[in-house]
């Protein structure tokens, strides 16, 4: 299928009702049809780029950073409203000589952040966010705050092991997980930390997906770990070449569904399947009954059958 895309891709979220957001490389958002159809022309509401997002009720949270101009921006926008043009980078630079704050166009809420975002996940009713040396935050759709925890304290002591580097929402509650493989449960209601531990995994831990109780742990270099719970010893192991760029699990085929560097990989408990592709999937997602891949060139393929 031809390139319905003019600008690079990020990622790709489902919003249902045949709606899916394409955040681009440099804060592009574009919203497509199940017949991978634009709605309207992209816009770019602020001109950097979008580190972490989550979206929930249609309304997309996340973080717009530039670290040439340091500068950070949290924001939330309302994606049932029509996406607005933002100041062009220039316009930015002038502003910021100026000591002027400029907001996320199109944003129900805008704030400046003085602190490096880390991770994001929301709710259909909250918001829970970390940044560096500063905990975690939970918030309301509003940008009312709910409650605040002290920065997690972590048992690794390597370098840069207690950054956090995922937030989730659990059956248990939420899910934090540090460079460290370690973990922590924290209630969703109040912040307090239910239970803490970690991961047999001697990598730098860059990502994780979940689905359900199972979890995914990848490393920038390829290694990847599956396991079905936080307490469950049964865990799978695979090593690739490349950071995973996405991952989905397919309850149909009982596998997880992986775009790899440049190539696709179905992974199940008893078999693995790979295919090479041309160019680098960025997000591996259902469309109606098929599964595809949005890749960097802006193009939507299949994913492996």
């Amino acid at each position: 299928m031809d390139s319905t895309l003019i600008f690079p891709p990020q990622k790709i979220i489902n919003l249902g009702n045949n709606r899916m957001l394409i955040i681009g490389m440099d804060g592009e958002l574009q919203i497509i049809n199940d017949s991978l159809e634009p709605e309207s022309h992209h816009k770019i509401p602020f001109p950097t780029s979008i580190t972490k997002s989550s979206v929930s009720n249609n309304i997309l949270f996340g973080f717009w950073v530039d670290l040439e101009l340091m500068i950070a921006r949290m924001a939330a926008i309302d994606l049932n409203s029509e996406l607005q043009e933002g100041l062009s980078k220039s316009d930015l630079r002038i502003k910021l000589n100026q000591n002027e704050v400029a907001p996320v166009s199109g944003s129900k809420w805008s704030h400046t952040l003085d602190s490096e975002p880390l991770a994001i996940v929301s709710s259909t009713t909250y918001v829970a966010f970390s940044t560096w040396k500063r905990g975690v935050y939970c918030i309301d759709h509003e940008s009312n705050e709910l409650w605040r925890s002290p920065e997690i304290k972590w048992e690794n002591n390597l370098e840069n092991a207690n950054v956090v580097v995922s937030m989730s929402i659990i059956p248990e509650g939420l899910l934090i997980w540090s460079k460290g493989a370690e973990w922590a449960l924290m209630d969703e209601e109040n912040g307090k930390i239910i239970e803490q531990g970690s991961v047999s995994f001697p990598h730098i831990l860059e990502k994780t997906f979940n689905f359900e109780n199972k979890i995914l742990l990848c490393c920038p270099e390829g290694n990847l770990l599956w396991i079905e719970d936080l307490n469950s010893n049964e865990v799978f192991e695979m090593k690739e070449l490349g950071p995973v760029q996405d991952a989905k699990w397919d309850s149909e085929k009982d596998c997880w569904r992986i775009c790899i560097w440049r190539k696709d990989v179905l992974w199940a408990k008893e078999s693995t399947q790979k295919e090479i592709r041309k160019e680098i999937g960025k997000s591996v997602f259902k469309n109606n009954s098929n599964w595809m891949v949005l890749d960097n060139a802006g193009f939507f393929t299949n994913h492996y059958k």
